[in-house]
């Protein structure tokens, strides 16, 4: 996380609801234990987990948290899809994804406050109407008392836990498909991986679930009752050996062990014109070397290619000649993996650059073999 010196706009809303928060962060971590798909996704939903929801089962058994609900009859089945439709207005798959997607994207509003305050800006606030803009900047101010906990995590379990929740309904009550409910929570659990414990979920949990409260208008002391309620709720998950306190973790397939996962990478580049395709070798993507050497030259027809390509420096004739060690990324990817790039990437084709000994690029000859 950024130095607060180095903020721009930065303004903490000085309600004090960072001060619990920051306890949730606090508390000693459970070790992480592999668990199945299913159980990771149930975990995920713990918090809607604790609601009662018409038609569902109520807790009971050691296995709730990890177990996916099914609706024990066509009637409960019934009761279950007509308080969807009722509450929520989901009654088919194409509902639910234009409800979830209206309503569940406070990360994306904390990605462009965070935009603001580490000064790369994704838009010209000025651009907004006067009340346009004058709500972005409580917004932005509300949120900025929770950056120095979650960073970069944000609203995203928020998210996250609401999104599963009524995936997690459709899918006892016969909206969903299994085959689309598992198409569907393959996003949640990717997004997922940016966290490192069930503390840190828990924390952008309430986090987000208080700006939510804060979008609807609540009141400072309305506030402050609604976060005793969120936080008995991700207590009672994170106090709970059946439940986030297991430690349970499902970490996906990749095809290879890349360093950042897309819920961990920030935006560097939203005006950026042109292909952004580039080259990254491995020892960049996947080992975390800071780039060492780089250069552009005339971009490849087979793809919508920028022409760069970054190496960490240190790779090898043999290692390079192995085209397994490189693979085809966005150049918002690099950005992520290495932001001291971002100066050089408007240089014309035939450009190349190397890293000195004080980590500052400097332009080199531009030399290529056929090879």
């Amino acid at each position: 996380m950024m130095d607060r010196s180095q903020l721009h706009d930065f303004h903490p809303y000085a309600g004090g609801l960072d001060r619990d928060v920051q306890a949730l962060l606090s508390r000693a971590r459970r070790e992480r234990r592999p668990c199945e798909r299913d159980a990771f996704i149930a975990l995920l939903a713990g918090v809607p987990a604790l609601r009662k929801t018409p038609g569902l089962p109520e807790i009971k058994g050691a296995d709730y948290f990890t177990t996916l609900p099914l609706c024990a009859s066509e009637a409960d089945a019934a009761l279950c899809r007509a308080h969807l439709k009722t509450t929520y207005g989901i009654k088919d798959q194409d509902s639910l994804l234009d409800f979830c997607g209206r309503h569940f994207r406070c990360q994306d509003h904390y990605l462009d406050f965070e935009a603001v305050w580490e000064g790369r800006p994704l838009f010209d606030a000025a651009s907004l109407k006067p009340e346009a803009a004058g709500f972005f900047a409580q917004a932005r101010d509300f949120s900025a008392q929770f950056y120095p906990l979650v960073g970069h995590h944000g609203y995203l379990a928020w998210d996250i836990s609401e999104r599963m929740g009524h995936l997690r309904a459709a899918l006892a009550c016969g909206l969903l498909t299994r085959e689309e409910f598992d198409r569907l929570a393959e996003e949640q659990i990717i997004q997922a991986q940016a966290f490192g414990s069930w503390e840190e979920y828990a924390a952008s949990l309430v986090c987000g679930a208080l700006y939510w409260d804060f979008r609807q208008g609540t009141p400072l002391p309305e506030l402050r009752k609604a976060q005793r309620l969120w936080m008995d709720l991700v207590r009672n998950l994170l106090a709970n050996d059946a439940a986030w306190d297991s430690g349970f973790w499902y970490v996906p397939r990749r095809e290879k062990e890349y360093r950042l996962w897309p819920s961990e990478m920030k935006l560097y580049l939203p005006d950026w014109e042109g292909p952004n395709g580039c080259f990254l070798t491995d020892r960049v993507a996947v080992d975390g070397c800071e780039i060492g050497w780089c250069y552009r030259e005339e971009p490849e027809t087979s793809f919508p290619d920028s022409g760069w390509r970054f190496f960490s420096g240190d790779e090898s004739e043999e290692y390079i000649a192995d085209i397994g060690h490189t693979g085809i990324y966005d150049l918002n990817t690099a950005c992520n993996l290495d932001p001291e790039i971002i100066p050089l990437l408007a240089a014309p084709y035939r450009s190349a650059f190397v890293r000195g000994e004080d980590g500052k690029f400097r332009p080199e000859p531009f030399e290529l073999t056929e090879n």
